[in-house]
């Protein structure tokens, strides 16, 4: 366990040290002070290897939103003030994997559709990880994933 907490840490102090050298590519200063706050709220979160793996998903999205020079939601706020909140409701396409529903609004008036995407009927864990991972603005999503099953033994 100890291991665990010592490898999440060291991901923790990676993606700190990334933000603390990108945060000039906010222009706005509002927005680095935001970012400073978060940088600082998320330091204090590490009572549990569940927190820290939480504290970590939200410093991962935190150098996301720094390196494209824009904070977008939760980062738009200030850090609350106790806890933090689970992040897959706080994240474009993070509620639908945790509610399961696919009507889910987002941000800038986006919503998914009524059905699921095939990407996540023929997924394994029914589209968790592509839900959990960044959207970008503009340009395309691309998921790759290789996998290898047995042959099907004939009798």
């Amino acid at each position: 366990m100890a291991d665990i907490a010592e490898d999440l840490n060291y991901d923790f102090n990676y993606n700190m040290f990334l933000t603390k050298t990108m945060l000039t590519l906010l222009s706005n200063l509002s927005d680095r002070q935001k970012t400073v706050r978060w940088m600082r709220k998320l330091t204090t979160c590490n009572r549990s290897i569940e927190e820290m793996k939480l504290r970590n998903d939200f410093m991962y999205y935190l150098v996301m939103n720094v390196q494209n020079g824009e904070l977008r939601p939760p980062f738009t706020e200030n850090p609350p003030a106790g806890p933090l909140p689970g992040i897959a409701h706080l994240l474009p396409g993070g509620a639908e994997a945790v509610t399961g529903d696919t009507n889910v609004r987002f941000g800038e008036g986006e919503s998914m559709r009524g059905s699921q995407p095939l990407i996540y009927q023929h997924s394994p864990d029914g589209g968790a990880f592509l839900a959990a991972q960044p959207i970008p603005r503009c340009g395309a999503f691309c998921y790759l994933a290789v996998i290898s099953r047995s042959p099907k033994t004939e009798e």
